[in-house]
């Protein structure tokens, strides 16, 4: 599975400008990353009004979808807020590792931002799998700590312990909004399976992704 990395702060503690630096960090190795930011005050409206995905979703659709040449925007409403495990399956399957901002529960690990000026504790601990904290802040704790520009060691951190040895998986599986890690015997029955079931008995390497939905009973 695509593995997923919190950052997290107090508001103002310089989250954004982290992940602006770790993104670039990363990209400059040759990763491809993703972002999820948690938005936590009311409605989002992310499309310009007046334009026509606007006035699709102005005149009732639940799920407007922009297609470009090098671009792919999806408004959509939803009955509640998607889990972290969910986005990731449905939304970003073509990276190497999925960076987030905000995030503050759930099991996903951890990196908080904490600076001195805000003479604030830290929001989380070994209980919320916090791994490691960038601050200004002479800490003592049995994590890794790294200063608030030293973000050469911190995604030297991020590929030692989350990206190293870790392929793309030729399966993926997401039950009840979680995602479940099958292991390689299991992902190539069920991948050949499913191949013989539509026809498409190529190699696994070779053949067409191909995506399954099954659907809990709804009556």
């Amino acid at each position: 599975m695509i593995p997923i990395l919190s950052v997290v702060g107090r508001s103002n503690s310089g989250k954004t400008t982290l992940l602006e630096k770790l993104i670039r960090e990363l990209t400059r190795r040759g990763r491809r990353i993703g972002t999820i930011k948690h938005h936590f005050h009311g409605r989002v409206e992310v499309d310009v009004p007046g334009k026509d995905s606007w006035r699709h979703k102005q005149a009732g659709a639940r799920i407007v979808a922009l297609s470009a040449p090098d671009t792919l925007f999806v408004l959509g409403d939803v009955a509640g807020e998607w889990t972290l495990d969910a986005i990731a399956h449905l939304a970003l399957f073509e990276v190497d590792l999925i960076l987030t901002e905000g995030f503050k529960s759930g099991r996903m690990p951890k990196v908080e931002v904490n600076r001195a000026a805000q003479e604030m504790p830290l929001l989380c601990g070994s209980a919320d799998n916090l791994v490691a904290v960038v601050t200004d802040r002479d800490l003592a704790l049995p994590i890794p700590c790294f200063g608030l520009d030293a973000v050469g060691p911190l995604a030297d951190f991020i590929e030692q312990e989350y990206l190293k040895g870790i392929g793309p998986s030729r399966v993926d599986v997401l039950v009840d909004g979680r995602r479940m890690a099958l292991d390689d015997q299991a992902q190539e029955i069920l991948a050949r399976v499913v191949r013989s079931l539509v026809g498409d008995c190529r190699d696994l390497h070779g053949g067409p992704a191909i995506e399954l939905r099954v659907r809990g009973q709804t009556s």
